[in-house]
């Protein structure tokens, strides 16, 4: 029944308890390479040192003056319990000042879900989703939550900016194979590996996450009925160093989750209603299920020489969400049942540039465009022939035989933002943004 939706990650007073297999395939520490393409080390090293400087010009583009930030980094997600097995809001709880609420969604500093995620500095347009978890922390190097008194180029969602730095296969080579399990019938392989060619790195990466506690227990129970989730993620992290100031960086990321929605025990419909006959159905049986989906793609083209730099992204995200019934359950509970589907396509451009103008001025500057398009149908079945007020049919007598009614609709929403900030350094301990 759609009242008993909750998300969440464990019913109270449970515990999963979990072991993993490790199978190393490649080193993940920094070593000396061999150039596949020269045979060199010495090309290599070059490339290597290009990419960290590329990286550190990306977070000069950036600035945190006057913000909070709490950096976490795959050492410190590898070293907590569950280690990068957990989903990305459990690694978040980590900072502070954040917390959950029983549907999965993040409070921090006490402002509702108002977040706003990046990958590599680009904003990852919003979706739709209630349970699943796009992004997994696998694919973490470091992860940045910076709120307070953000700068201009942090807007649109401003309780906190998760800004996350991407693994890369020339930095990070090598990989691993892993299997994790415990309680509640969880299993979940995964896989990863990263390496280079050249001037071309790769990092790539899969897992998929079964189990019977999907969503938060509706009685409290720790063996909720009908609870089962299968979760789908993949990355993967395609980087192209041009030359010594220039970099093209391509971002492609998919999640396909499925919830069974949990039942409660031992309920019986108490509406006084019938289904062709029928008015008995035994709230164990419930069958609803949810089906959420989300692909993105991010690419972008870096340019760092002297005192400039920006960085150009194109993006796109598509997300979906069908919600499917027990047609005779919810007609017998609520008077009414509904299968829904949500889909929302959002495309985005986003430019940020930096100018050190002296040493005590640094310009930044930039924009961000975003066009989404978000397309809604339902099947609706009621045993009313007119409107239901308070769960009660309100016009005529309800019916035996279901009625259908078909609704669809599209919307469209356009986002234009642009910024321009001066970082001026008055004295050696006062920066003015």
């Amino acid at each position: 029944m759609k009242h008993l939706l909750r998300a969440g990650t464990a019913a109270p007073a449970t515990v999963l308890l979990g072991v993993s297999l490790l199978i190393v395939t490649g080193e993940r520490a920094s070593a000396q390479a061999t150039d596949v393409q020269t045979g060199t080390t010495g090309d290599i090293q070059t490339i290597v040192v290009t990419a960290k400087h590329l990286n550190d010009a990306r977070s000069g583009i950036e600035t945190q003056t006057g913000a909070s930030t709490y950096t976490i980094d795959a050492a410190a997600i590898a070293a907590t319990p569950g280690g990068d097995n957990v989903q990305l809001n459990q690694v978040l709880l980590q900072a502070p000042d954040v917390v959950q609420d029983s549907f999965g969604q993040l409070h921090v500093r006490g402002d509702h879900d108002d977040l706003q995620y990046r990958l590599n500095g680009v904003i990852l347009p919003e979706g739709i989703s209630v349970f699943s978890q796009t992004l997994s922390p696998r694919l973490i190097s470091s992860l940045n939550l910076i709120t307070g008194a953000l700068p201009a180029e942090y807007g649109l969602r401003t309780a906190g900016i998760i800004d996350l730095t991407t693994t890369s296969g020339l930095l990070q080579p090598g990989g691993n194979v892993s299997l994790y399990g415990g309680s509640h019938a969880t299993i979940e392989p995964s896989a990863e590996y990263g390496g280079s060619s050249g001037n071309f790195s790769y990092y790539v990466m899969g897992d998929m996450l079964r189990n019977d506690l999907g969503i938060e227990s509706p009685d409290d129970s720790t063996d909720p009925l009908h609870d089962h989730s299968t979760q789908v993620h993949g990355f993967s992290y395609l980087e192209d160093i041009l030359d010594p100031a220039d970099r093209l960086s391509l971002i492609l990321g998919t999640s396909d989750d499925s919830f069974q929605i949990p039942n409660q025990r031992g309920l019986e419909p108490t509406l006084g209603l019938s289904v062709n006959g029928s008015s008995d159905y035994l709230s164990n049986d419930l069958n609803e299920n949810q089906h959420e989906l989300a692909e993105y793609a991010i690419l972008s083209w870096q340019h760092s020489q002297g005192d400039l730099n920006w960085q150009s992204s194109l993006s796109t995200r598509y997300t979906s969400l069908h919600f499917a019934p027990d047609w005779t359950a919810d007609l017998l509970y609520n008077g009414i049942g509904q299968d829904a589907f949500k889909g929302d396509t959002a495309i985005g451009w986003q430019t940020d540039v930096a100018y050190t103008l002296d040493s005590d001025h640094t310009i930044r500057t930039g924009f961000y465009l975003q066009h989404d398009a978000s397309t809604s149908s339902s099947d609706t079945q009621t045993l009313c022939e007119g409107a239901y007020v308070a769960g009660v049919c309100a016009v005529n007598t309800p019916i035996d035989a279901p009625q259908t009614v078909l609704d669809e609709g599209t919307q469209s929403q356009q986002i234009e933002s642009v910024y321009l900030q001066d970082e001026w350094k008055v004295l050696s301990q006062l920066t003015l943004n």
